[in-house]
């Protein structure tokens, strides 16, 4: 047998005693004797203070009536400018293949707005796709 197998043999065969009548009689005495500390009174009336203020907090925020239209936006516009293409010079691949990056830019803009209210959303999405176009050589 090695070390570790005889030290997870001896782990297994322990096993916790009782605590003696002294010990047990002494921890009693103390927990009875124990005075109330200031520190306990200061946490309950922290806990009781913040109970408060959540209970506030939620009054305020969920006790106004809510709002009773929601804003309702309508598309006025859409574009979608011409995408620019870059082309960039051939590149020789380990396998001695040819091929030419290429590089394509475009982007979408719609336009909303809240005819009750005038406001005007904007929504503007730029997008880039690399890509690579084979080339025969022959």
């Amino acid at each position: 047998m090695n070390n570790e197998e005889d030290i997870e043999s001896a782990l297994r065969r322990l096993r916790p005693r009782a605590p003696s009548p002294a010990l047990v009689g002494a921890l009693g005495r103390e927990l009875d004797a124990a005075p109330a500390s200031g520190r306990g009174v200061i946490l309950r009336w922290a806990a009781g203070l913040s109970a408060a203020a959540a209970c506030l907090l939620g009054f305020l925020l969920f006790g106004r009536a809510p709002a009773t239209v929601a804003p309702a936006y309508q598309l006025v516009r859409a574009e979608q400018p011409p995408a620019s293409v870059d082309l960039f010079d051939p590149v020789r691949l380990q396998d001695g293949s040819f091929v030419r990056p290429v590089r394509v830019r475009w982007s979408n803009e719609t336009h909303w707005e809240d005819q009750r209210t005038h406001t005007r959303l904007i929504n503007y999405s730029p997008s880039e796709q690399f890509g690579l176009i084979p080339l025969e050589t022959y």
